[in-house]
């Protein structure tokens, strides 16, 4: 394979390899594998391939997880690679082509970037032993709220792998949020994202925490929801679901191999 460039990135600690999708025939779950590697390869939470361009400011791009597994949707790395490619054509606005649906991408600020997401989906009270919401916003998530959020370390992995073998909600497994409210405007929020783990943030997980709370009327239609790396910005109203927050840019180098 020839050497070709990439980008790290990351959006409230969740990190990102970016790249172009190489020409030749790649197996693009085992590259991945290699290039999230934190110790023989780049290191990320999440590759992702910027694929083609299918018109003027709309981009066709394509996310695969640490472990390999191909992800339909990523709030933060979708808005690093939307200003990635915003600073690179001097443009203020994207749509991103994702398999989970189109992204309407505005730049805000330098390191700032807000993205109209896909009308969630949802289903109430899936799991009868925990106050738990099935909320797709082009991804699938399991918000449970808990009075302890870290509980998602020791159970976010098994409700990931285990859940779709008795629910066919979660044929391809699923993302768990620990979700925690702490007023109207602010939520609390632990993330085990599928095929990579406990992450610092999640971005299409705090749009579904607060769907899942707006729900319940915990919440009101704006909140801020915190997690470990920092916050994200959720607005949910009749028009649709918008995340604003922060988007680096942390180097740029050349695989070699």
């Amino acid at each position: 394979m020839r050497p070709f460039s990439f980008t790290k990135a990351c959006g409230l600690g969740n990190d990102f390899v970016i790249l172009t999708l190489p020409k030749e025939n790649t197996d693009l779950s085992k590259l991945s594998i290699s290039l999230a590697d934190r110790r023989y390869g780049v290191g990320c939470d999440q590759v992702i391939f910027v694929e083609e361009t299918l018109s003027e400011k709309t981009v066709k791009i394509r996310f695969f997880n640490a472990d390999g597994s191909e992800a339909e949707g990523c709030g933060n790395g979708s808005r690093c690679v939307a200003k990635l490619l915003m600073n690179e054509k001097g443009w203020t606005d994207i749509k991103l082509e994702t398999v989970g649906g189109t992204l309407v991408c505005q730049k805000e600020s330098e390191n700032t970037v807000s993205i109209q997401m896909p009308l969630p989906v949802w289903e109430k009270d899936v799991l009868p032993s925990e106050k738990a919401t099935f909320v797709t916003v082009g991804n699938p998530h399991l918000v449970c709220f808990a009075d302890d959020i870290n509980d998602v370390k020791t159970k976010g992995s098994t409700l990931e792998t285990y859940l779709h073998q008795i629910n066919n909600l979660f044929p391809e497994r699923v993302n768990v949020g620990f979700a925690q409210v702490i007023d109207r405007n602010n939520i609390a929020l632990n993330v085990w994202e599928r095929g990579v783990g406990l992450t610092l943030a999640c971005g299409t997980g705090a749009c579904a925490a607060v769907v899942a709370a707006c729900l319940e009327d915990w919440t009101d239609r704006k909140v801020m929801v915190h997690q470990s790396g920092g916050s994200l910005e959720i607005h949910w109203t009749e028009d649709g679901l918008s995340m604003k927050g922060e988007a680096l840019t942390i180097y740029q180098g050349v695989l070699l191999t």
